[in-house]
């Protein structure tokens, strides 16, 4: 394996999710989670004084976004291998 190659393909993947995570169809994505989120939990939460319900609000939202970003790397990692392996293995040095 050349020098450095993960550690490149590991800085692409970030680079990449950035531009995805910042895109404004991310936002909007992100925001009709939020909101469907603030709607279901809306009776469940009526009791908390305004504070509370920001702050149980805010860490769910920190918490639905780890994970969709977790994820979200994971699976772009996987594709990424995937698509240099096809690459390779077909195109590249195709079998005879």
């Amino acid at each position: 394996m050349i020098d450095g190659f993960p550690r490149l393909v590991n800085q692409l993947i970030e680079s990449r999710l950035e531009d995805i995570i910042t895109s404004e169809e991310y936002e909007m994505f992100m925001e009709g989670i939020y909101k469907d989120l603030e709607q279901k939990l809306s009776s469940s939460i009526k009791d908390l004084d305004e504070e509370a319900k920001n702050n149980l609000i805010e860490d769910l939202k920190s918490n639905i976004f780890q994970q969709v970003f977790q994820k979200s790397k994971l699976t772009y990692r996987v594709a990424f291998k995937d698509a240099l392996s096809f690459f390779v293995d077909t195109l590249l040095i195709p079998k005879r």
